[in-house]
């Protein structure tokens, strides 16, 4: 059905423009005059229902919405009284569906500025888009990826809102679509229509994307199955069978390979995805949208850059960068800048270096004395602290007492023999009724003070280990002689790898050409919406990606259909590769050799400062062992002596022969 004009709800004449989409369900057209907004037109006349949902939307519409929502503004009919046809709603322009951003090859092409920073912000600013929906009463119901678009600055614009399960006074528009992919465990394997969702329904959803968005693409619930037979995402999800949690391995799962490990995340954002992922107990609700963006808000404060790769960010409290340990095991890049004009100067450069005068420099620089941590005695004898008079007293007591049930009990057991079962257990009750319990207290109070002062002494040896011997200094010594000796091999390097662009040419167009065809863009037979979210989850996203040792990994892709399946990815990938044709008057990239010169010269500047440092900082270390040693040796000195007058006190508690009494030292 073709139409260019319409009519508004008020009856006003709407122009269609261009036509800029075309959907089973509808096509999308510019409005002439109307340049911030576009209509949606429905194929056929929308039912009576779905006609009152829209007229409810567009009246409940609000700037809180239409901030981060194509939200109905108004309806559109094909006769001014007639029924409605479609709707008008803002224009969502420069937005790319958020799985261009989380899956790395898709980054790579549309996102390409965008680091950790960038994908935590974007979960924010999601989470405060479903926080919007919440707060007017709706529910977005069909939660998944291509309802979401990001911006280049990491807004996020929710789409297809005429699927919302919308709240119009008494009544309520339910949504009656979904994925089961992004479906809550409880609504697993129930028909979508007349199916009444919740806030928390959405919840499960929202913990998904931010899951997608921290973790490169993978999906919780896509890990390792050690079970027999397959384990299809939507029923690991109903089976609440995380992949990811500290008890994974309870349900027989394990992320996979090439993952960020969980323990990346800080405490309280891995405590949100197991709320959103295990289940609840009776009165729980999974996190709220509010929840993720305080949470992924601090995380973004917190972030550090890493020291060997700026584009790696990672939590604070992590000492090393997990992202270069995660590119070192698999092989992958996943965060890229693009390459800078060759007209700019370099941040910072090193005209003058000369390698072997900061050598020499460095060298300069002795180390502090090879000194043994000191193990001080006191010198002088240690008098323990006698008890006070009234303990004195009750110590003679409780002896006095112990020598007289003692000898009772002995003399009843002489008396009576066949009872000394008897005598024995009444002489400890009587024992435990008669003494005074203000020795044992005293006692119990010092050999605290004593283990309290084991464990000071204990950590100022740890602390002299690790501060004050000459450790600090060979190590950072060591480093410097790793950075010399790459240095020196950087150019070496370099040929290799300009090398390997001459000689390997028609490997390097073959992989760029399959770069370029993404799975999810092609029509592969027997390949399903599931198979592709879990391909994704294994970072296998393009042709370039297929291998059969890749799949092989991949749940679903195992026997009998699995194999069918994984023949059809193997079979579109040959076909694309005969499609190829290698050009060798192409030649090397220019713009290639320009990146790798630049990453050499980074690397060469980037050396040369650490060395340039070198010795400042070895000066500064050498201190700081001085230093620690001097204030680390008089606190051994007084905590040797608090420990050795904390077992002298005691001590008097266990005294030797004739050491009954007060007057006897130790």
């Amino acid at each position: 059905m073709s139409v260019t004009k319409l009519y508004s709800g008020t009856g006003h004449s709407v122009e269609l423009g261009q036509l800029l989409g075309r959907g089973g369900e509808g096509a999308v057209h510019d409005i002439t005059g109307r340049p911030g907004f576009v209509a949606k037109v429905y194929h056929q006349p929308t039912h009576p229902d779905q006609a009152l949902k829209l007229e409810n939307m567009a009246r409940q519409a609000h700037p809180a919405l239409l901030d981060i929502a194509a939200w109905p503004v108004d309806v559109l009919r094909a006769k001014p009284q007639g029924a409605v046809q479609g709707f008008i709603m803002p224009k969502v322009n420069g937005y790319q569906e958020i799985h261009s951003l989380y899956g790395p090859s898709h980054r790579k092409r549309a996102f390409p500025h965008a680091d950790w920073s960038f994908l935590i912000h974007a979960a924010r600013n999601l989470a405060s888009a479903f926080e919007a929906v919440h707060a007017r009463g709706h529910v977005i119901g069909d939660v998944n990826p291509g309802n979401v678009g990001v911006s280049a600055q990491a807004l996020v614009r929710l789409i297809d809102c005429d699927s919302f399960q919308i709240s119009a006074g008494d009544r309520s528009f339910l949504c009656n679509v979904g994925v089961p992919q992004f479906t809550a465990p409880e609504l697993q394997g129930r028909r979508f229509h007349g199916l009444r969702r919740s806030p928390d329904h959405d919840a499960f959803g929202l913990a998904l994307l931010c899951f997608h968005l921290l973790f490169m693409g993978r999906h919780p619930f896509a890990g390792r199955y050690q079970g027999r037979g397959d384990m299809p995402i939507e029923r690991a999800i109903k089976e609440y069978r995380f992949a990811f949690g500290p008890h994974a391995a309870a349900w027989l799962m394990e992320p996979p390979p090439h993952t960020l490990p969980f323990t990346a995340l800080p405490r309280s954002v891995a405590d949100l995805f197991e709320r959103a992922f295990v289940p609840l107990a009776v009165g729980q609700s999974r996190p709220k949208p509010r929840e993720w963006l305080f949470v992924l808000e601090r995380l973004n404060r917190e972030l550090r850059s890493c020291g060997r790769n700026t584009l790696h960010k990672y939590s604070r409290n992590l000492s090393h960068c997990p992202w270069c340990e995660l590119e070192r095991a698999s092989g992958a890049v996943f965060f890229t800048t693009p390459r800078p004009p060759p007209a700019s100067p370099p941040p910072i450069c090193y005209p003058d270096f000369d390698l072997d005068r900061v050598w020499n420099r460095i060298l300069a620089v002795t180390p502090p004395a090879v000194e043994a941590m000191p193990h001080p005695d006191p010198t002088t004898p240690i008098t323990p602290t006698p008890l006070p008079e009234v303990l004195q007293r009750a110590q003679r007591g409780n002896w006095i007492k112990t020598v007289v049930i003692a000898g009772a009990a002995l003399a009843a057991m002489a008396i009576r023999p066949r009872l000394s079962w008897l005598w024995l257990p009444l002489a400890a009750i009587l024992w435990s009724l008669l003494r005074d319990n203000a020795i044992r207290r005293e006692g119990q109070r010092r050999r605290l003070a004593l283990l309290a002062a084991r464990r000071e002494l204990t950590d100022l040896q740890t602390a002299w280990q690790q501060r004050a011997s000459e450790q600090p200094f060979t190590t950072a010594l060591h480093d410097l002689y790793t950075l010399r000796s790459r240095y020196r091999q950087l150019p070496e390097e370099l040929q290799r790898d300009l090398q390997r662009l001459e000689t390997d040419q028609r490997r390097i167009q073959l992989q760029a050409f399959l770069e370029n065809h993404f799975i999810d863009d092609a029509q592969i037979p027997g390949i399903r919406a599931t198979d592709r979210i879990a391909l994704e989850s294994y970072s296998i996203e393009t042709a370039a990606d297929i291998t059969p040792e890749a799949i092989r990994t991949v749940p679903g892709f195992g026997q009998r259909l699995g194999r069918q399946r994984t023949n059809a990815l193997l079979d579109w990938r040959q076909t694309l590769e005969a499609q190829f044709r290698y050009d060798p008057r192409q030649g090397v990239n220019p713009a290639t050799v320009a990146d790798l010169r630049l990453q050499c010269q980074q690397q060469r500047w980037s050396i040369e400062r650490e060395l340039l440092a070198g010795p400042d900082e070895l000066a500064k270390i050498k201190v700081d062992i001085l230093k620690q040693r001097a204030q680390l040796n008089i606190a051994l000195i007084r905590q040797a002596v608090r420990e050795t007058q904390a077992r002298a006190d005691l001590r008097i508690f266990y005294p030797g022969p004739g050491g009954w009494w007060p007057s006897h030292r130790i």
